[in-house]
């Protein structure tokens, strides 16, 4: 038993150590080594339960036995230099939001991927009656999902709706005026994104781009990036340069980011990821107890405050929904 117990481990610490050292090159142009970068989580614990293991089983150190541990540190190590990020022990990014004095300030927004074979809208519509946002972004909505949803436009009178086919359709749903609302195609003439300026109640302009880029995976029926000079968040970041007003950035962006928010844009100290020193809140996939990790994200300017952030419950999809309550400071 022990002999076999060895074998497993053996086999999940090269295989964790492997992957854990070739998810440095995350930023290559190979789809393979940009999928080591999601499952850090997993290859961290991973790590931690073989070298634990090894430690107890191995009776007699062979020169092989240093080198399978040597590896399962070396990946520790990477992994811990990102997942850090999302634990108490770095400073939050978005500080919380304190004396608050005026609701006028404040404003909500949940975040949800329906998933189009998902036909089944009442948890979602339940969802939003219970938190009762003011900004409502929803994507992966076809035809079925933009009529069901349109229960939603009394108590939200401004919306945008651009639906398509194949997995990237998008509609906000505000009850603040929408202005100069553009749907951009950063790299994609399917999958749209959006620009809007939002008046609050107290008369301030904040804008906010909606995002949902391609994932790194192929996908047969689906757009895909490949051999594109820039990506869709790397464009949207040059736009984001030149803001007028504070910002919001928000969606799924079918990407882990590890709070390295300036690498994934290509801006400096402008966007900061409300997960930052608070938790993974791991929106995907709510399929899977395990293979489970960031993908729905909110970036904010620094003229934010943060309220809450909250992972929602299920509703039938393959991401959580998302939830997040602001402060405009003052």
């Amino acid at each position: 038993m022990r002999k076999i117990l060895l074998i497993i481990f053996y086999v999940i610490a090269i295989i964790s150590a492997i992957g854990s050292i070739l998810s440095i090159l995350r930023n290559a142009e190979i789809r393979y080594l940009k999928m080591l970068d999601f499952p850090r989580i997993q290859l961290f614990i991973a790590s931690l339960i073989c070298l634990i293991a090894l430690w107890i089983i191995i009776k007699k150190w062979k020169w092989y036995d240093y080198l399978i541990i040597f590896g399962l540190l070396s990946g520790l190590f990477i992994n811990s230099t990102f997942l850090i990020n999302y634990t108490s022990i770095v400073p939050v990014e978005v500080p919380w939001a304190k004396d608050l004095k005026s609701s006028n300030d404040q404003f909500s927004l949940l975040l949800a991927n329906v998933k189009m074979s998902n036909k089944n809208a009442q948890p979602l519509i339940e969802l939003i009656d219970l938190k009762k946002p003011d900004l409502i972004l929803a994507m992966e909505v076809d035809e079925w999902w933009n009529e069901e949803l349109k229960v939603l436009k009394n108590e939200f009178p401004y919306s945008q709706h651009t639906i398509n086919e194949v997995a990237y359709g998008m509609v906000l749903y505000s009850k603040f005026p929408l202005k100069e609302v553009e749907v951009d195609y950063l790299n994609n003439k399917k999958v749209p994104s959006f620009e809007t300026t939002i008046t609050l109640v107290n008369g301030k302009n904040i804008s906010f781009h909606s995002v949902h880029p391609v994932p790194p995976t192929h996908f047969k029926d689906l757009p895909d990036n490949a051999g594109q000079q820039a990506t869709a968040l790397q464009k949207l970041g040059k736009e984001i340069k030149g803001r007028k007003f504070p910002t919001i950035v928000a969606g799924d962006l079918n990407d882990v980011v590890w709070s390295y928010v300036d690498d994934l844009t290509g801006t400096e100290n402008i966007l900061y990821d409300v997960r930052v020193g608070r938790g993974f809140f791991n929106s995907y996939n709510a399929k899977s107890f395990i293979m489970r990790w960031p993908l729905d994200h909110v970036f904010v300017t620094e003229e934010f405050r943060l309220q809450k952030l909250e992972r929602l419950p299920k509703i039938g999809s393959d991401h959580f929904p998302m939830f997040v309550k602001l402060l405009l400071k003052k």
